[in-house]
């Protein structure tokens, strides 16, 4: 498992909250089940700092399809 910081919408507020998973994938599945993260701006992989935009468009379909 690696750590990945994802920087998000929440109640609001942006904030930085850790996910424990294997891809950014799993970092950005997570997300979308937390209802109260209205927006997702970018994921970063910790220990290589690889970081990942997100276009928050397709936020309700992917909520949708999960």
């Amino acid at each position: 498992m690696d750590e990945y910081l994802v920087e998000v919408q929440k109640d609001g507020h942006i904030e930085t909250l850790k996910s424990y998973c294997a891809s950014p994938i799993e970092a950005l599945d997570s997300m979308i089940s937390f209802e109260d993260v209205s927006h997702i701006y970018k994921i970063t992989h910790v220990k290589t700092n690889e970081t990942w935009k997100f276009d928050n468009s397709v936020l309700k379909n992917l909520r949708d399809m999960r």
